[in-house]
């Protein structure tokens, strides 16, 4: 399979299956649009693995944690082991393959790896603290591929990318409550798992309710942040994530406008209200790109309280 080929794939799993993640990628150069999208479709394709409902999908994570664990301080030879994986179809290989040549934080990638294989099991949150890190895992992860794919260079940009990454996945947790409670999973830490059925007592929805009004409020803190570090970006990538951080929060809003119904299924943005939001949006990226020094205030610094639970990971504020 070649180059070609695996990029329009790439793109191809990006429109079908994160609409959001390839409306704003249309604001990036072309080279960072090609890497955003195959890791995209890589990050897909363990989300898969990790959704598959049987064992051939963990098998394939554990193989590949085993690989990198493996293969701590040696990366020179990731393409030939990955090639003689034989849990892997040649199309998983050669994505992966596409993926190692981006050359991103392997420590990243083992942290993202084993927050998808909690997904395998039954995975019940019980503190806000085990959320935020699994949030971590398997978001903020992504932030820190993105920063590094988009070229920042300053220590501070791994932070608030870390944050609007936690921030992106608590939206996801509040708008999936319904089809991960289907797969025996809870991320909403309030020690109920959500009936699948429509017969959940009034109570318990209201309970529910309330959590996820909590926690798209917690969201709102890490969009502040994530969004406050668009400037240590370089200037034409700064676009495209302000409209992903806007469109993203947006899903929240549309969720609480929705009366928190989270049995009614999931919330989404659809494309006319995407177009809306980048015009509503233009004045203040704008403002981003082209007057760096009025937003960029020294005395700010990164909430660190925003990473207590995460020390010790990489990319954080310790």
């Amino acid at each position: 399979m070649s180059n070609e080929v695996i990029e329009s794939l790439s793109k191809e799993t990006l429109f079908r299956n994160g609409k959001s993640f390839w409306f704003a990628s249309m604001f990036l150069n072309k080279r960072s649009t090609r890497d955003a999208v195959i890791l995209y479709a890589f990050c897909r394709l363990l989300d898969d693995w990790a959704d598959s409902g049987g064992d051939a999908g963990p098998k394939k994570l554990n193989d590949l944690i085993d690989l990198f664990n493996r293969s701590a301080g040696e990366e020179d030879n990731l393409t030939d082991q990955v090639l003689s994986i034989k849990s892997f179809s040649q199309g998983e290989k050669e994505l992966t393959v596409e993926f190692l040549k981006l050359r991103l934080s392997i420590p990243v990638l083992l942290q993202l790896l084993q927050g998808l294989q909690k997904d395998t099991e039954r995975a019940l949150v019980e503190e806000k603290s085990q959320l935020i890190v699994y949030a971590y895992r398997v978001a903020g992860t992504v932030g820190l591929f993105m920063a590094q794919i988009l070229g920042a260079k300053s220590e501070k940009a791994k932070y608030h990318a870390v944050d609007l990454g936690i921030a992106m996945q608590l939206t996801n947790v509040c708008r999936d409550v319904l089809e991960d409670a289907r797969m025996g999973r809870r991320y909403l830490p309030n020690g109920i798992l959500p009936s699948t059925t429509e017969a959940a007592d009034l109570k318990t929805r209201e309970k529910i309710k309330d959590c996820i009004r909590e926690t798209l409020t917690l969201a709102d803190k890490y969009y502040e942040s994530g969004v406050q570090g668009i400037h240590h970006l370089p200037k034409r990538s700064r676009f495209a994530v302000y409209m992903m951080s806007k469109i993203y929060r947006y899903i929240g809003v549309s969720i609480l406008n929705n009366g928190t119904s989270w049995w009614e299924g999931r919330a989404y943005v659809p494309t006319y209200k995407k177009i809306l939001l980048t015009f509503s949006a233009l004045p203040k990226a704008l403002h981003y790109l082209l007057n760096r020094h009025s937003f960029e205030d020294k005395e700010r610094k990164h909430n660190a309280k925003l990473h207590e639970f995460l020390h010790g990971l990489p990319g954080v504020n310790q």
